[in-house]
């Protein structure tokens, strides 16, 4: 009976939301790549109000072991094909401005010469990504070429795009991914790095939730700022950055995980049930002077529960790209925004 009246808790809001997602949905038929995405599940595996745990870090027992691999075969394999549309063609056909569609899509393209060169992203991203570029837990309170000049480069654009945002944490580095970098490698798994609610926040702690408490704070977000830098020279072509659109995913396809995958504990995720019809975009031919901005997290005190305004989102090999294209080299930069 108890869980009966907690699934129903969550499901009137929820049906509620839907609605007005699927009212704010608009489709325009734009061209668009066929990729094989990875990481996407079969329906169906967490209930509503669920957290399934996934244990890639020890101490491990037998019970985590179990659940972690019933995590890994839900998964739909190898792949699914997925169409990829042109984001570039979708905002020229909506005719929004830049704040206006980042609004309603969770994500928009900015072009943003940047000051910052080759060496000064080098030196900006000196570890593996880790729960500091997340959360801004453990990052140090250093000068770099990042807080000296990119930093104010990214606020410039959070408050064109957000202009409410009263106040913007800015982090020193940023994690780097490419060849030659502390991440060679490219993520093709479908996800999304937070949880739904300020309570899903990794690494919440005691100030944390007592300043989102305060009456004057109407809500949080986190938002990532990822673009190709210097030393490439040419437009991506190689593992270029897909964003699915949240008006597009219903709730009862996210697969909410309690993850660990470090010494730090278990932080709250999401990954993804493949439904048709989810929207994926992606920015053909992105430059070093072009910024993509998409949501991550986002909750305010308005809503009456868990709601999805944030972007899933996965590198995926374009299927028109050459042979000989340059390895994409991209940073991603993340920065937390009270209201």
């Amino acid at each position: 009976m108890c869980r009966a009246l907690a699934l129903a808790a969550h499901v009137a809001p929820l049906a509620a939301y839907a609605t007005r997602k699927r009212e704010a949905t608009v489709r325009c038929e734009t061209s668009y790549v066929e990729a094989q995405f990875m990481g996407l599940h079969h329906k169906g595996f967490v209930r509503l109000g669920d957290w399934h745990p996934v244990t890639l870090w020890p101490p491990l027992s037998f019970g985590s072991i179990w659940e972690t691999g019933r995590y890994f075969a839900n998964l739909r394999r190898p792949s699914v094909t997925v169409k990829v549309f042109n984001a570039r063609e979708q905002e020229a056909m909506e005719g929004l401005s830049k704040r206006e569609f980042f609004e309603k899509h969770g994500f928009v393209l900015l072009e943003r010469k940047t000051q910052m060169r080759a060496e000064d992203w080098t030196r900006c991203a000196p570890k593996t990504l880790d729960l500091s570029n997340f959360t801004g837990v453990g990052m140090p309170k250093i000068e770099t070429p990042i807080s000296r000049i990119y930093a104010r480069e990214v606020e410039e654009m959070v408050r064109e795009l957000m202009p409410d945002a009263k106040e913007v944490e800015l982090d020193p580095l940023c994690a780097r991914r490419g060849p030659g970098t502390k991440n060679p490698t490219y993520s093709f798994a479908v996800h999304q790095d937070y949880g739904f609610t300020a309570e899903d926040w990794p690494l919440a702690d005691h100030g944390f939730k007592a300043r989102f408490q305060e009456p004057a704070v109407k809500g949080f977000m986190a938002v990532n700022f990822w673009r190709p830098v210097a030393p490439m020279k040419h437009p991506v072509k190689k593992a270029p950055l897909a964003v699915c659109d949240p008006a597009t995913v219903k709730m009862e396809d996210t697969v909410p995980i309690n993850i660990r995958w470090d010494e730090l504990g278990y932080v709250k995720m999401l990954a993804l049930a493949h439904d048709d019809e989810q929207r994926w975009y992606y920015y053909p031919d992105m430059t070093t002077d072009e910024v993509l901005v998409f949501k991550s997290f986002q909750y305010f005190k308005s809503q009456q529960g868990p709601e999805l305004h944030t972007c899933f989102h996965t590198a995926f090999e374009d299927p028109t790209c050459p042979a000989s294209a340059e390895p994409r080299q991209s940073a991603e930069y993340r920065v937390r925004i009270w209201f």
